[in-house]
């Protein structure tokens, strides 16, 4: 009996935090559709839709297509592509680095320098590794370190609410 309870237990807390990772996973989503309505990019640089590369979690990438089917970047539409390796990252505008790929953030922004794509890291500390923004837990809530001379670097301006929400760095 105590064994049957034991595993019970074990059986509702893994779908307990797979429905929580789920739902980090639409969050996250939506902070980067956010991130589309309250970054300019240079007029050049965005013809009739809005590229977001992901790379690394396929979670992310799939709760972006939700958005990008319902959704426009003001009146831009949204595609989403998933990469597979750095270099196979072109012509986009975001790019999304997944945690497991959070190794590559350096490579991604050396690749990136000077275009007008805003990097976005599923990690804290990247900011210091060329992410524009990078996402956190603090206390048990989702955070986003912010660092506006790396998005200016990249000839990108963001709006005063996207830096008030977010924890600057430099």
């Amino acid at each position: 009996m105590k064994k049957t309870i034991l595993l019970l237990c074990v059986l509702c807390l893994g779908a307990m935090m797979s429905e929580m990772k789920g739902q980090t996973a639409t969050f996250k989503a939506l902070f980067l559709y956010n991130f589309t309505k309250n970054i300019e990019w240079p007029p050049n640089a965005v013809g009739s839709e809005l590229v977001i590369t992901v790379l690394g979690d396929d979670e992310i990438s799939a709760e972006l297509e939700k958005i990008a089917r319902v959704k426009k970047a003001g009146n831009k539409s949204i595609k989403i592509v998933t990469a597979k390796s750095v270099k196979d990252i072109a012509n986009t505008h975001m790019v999304f680095l997944g945690s497991a790929k959070s190794s590559l953030m350096k490579t991604l922004s050396h690749e990136q320098q000077g275009k007008p794509v805003l990097l976005v890291a599923d990690k804290g500390g990247l900011c210091k590794q060329g992410a524009g923004i990078s996402f956190l837990t603090v206390n048990g809530k989702l955070r986003y370190e912010i660092c506006q001379p790396v998005i200016e670097k990249h000839n990108l301006k963001v709006t005063q609410k996207v830096l008030s929400l977010g924890i600057t760095v430099q």
